[in-house]
């Protein structure tokens, strides 16, 4: 019976997961981003059965399995407001992800923060780095899994740069 119950769980996310991003394409970009990232924490933190890619509107979801990651790229609306939809998605996931004490430099981007799932269960990040006004690549989310929390998320060392790559 328990078996059962998790295979129900599990089809009732692929079907949430399924049409909650072509349906978002009809709405706004916001929209489609904030449910975008729901979709991948879900695929990480829950197993949620999310596509190795997905293409909406104004986002587009790829999942990769080795390292397990998954990442948002958005590609319409304004960047301020992409950014508030993310991280409404992020508030709203049992995991109360928070920034990262360390900051990240931009680089490219107006700005990239990391936030921290947290502490004391399953580790989980999410890097947002947030395209400056009028640029083609709005966002992107990328959201993975650690093996332990990351230093990072509770100490300040110092500006990090992201690995080349």
């Amino acid at each position: 019976m328990l078996g059962q119950s998790g295979r129900m769980r599990s089809l009732f996310l692929a079907a949430v997961v399924a049409l909650a991003v072509p349906a978002a394409a009809h709405a706004d970009p916001q929209a489609e981003a904030r449910s975008a990232v729901g979709a991948c924490i879900s695929a990480i933190a829950d197993g949620a059965p999310v596509a190795d890619q997905i293409k909406g509107e104004f986002v587009e979801i790829r999942r990769e399995r080795e390292p397990a990651t998954c990442t948002v790229t958005v590609t319409g609306g304004e960047p301020v407001a992409i950014r508030a939809g993310v991280l409404d998605a992020l508030a709203k996931r049992k995991e109360r992800f928070s920034p990262a004490k360390t900051r990240w430099e931009a680089g490219a981007f107006a700005s990239r923060e990391a936030f921290c799932s947290l502490p004391g269960g399953r580790s989980f990040n999410v890097v947002v780095s947030t395209a400056k006004p009028g640029e083609p690549l709005v966002l992107t989310a990328t959201v993975l899994q650690t093996k332990e929390r990351d230093a990072r998320c509770d100490r300040d060392e110092g500006l990090q740069k992201p690995a080349a790559g």
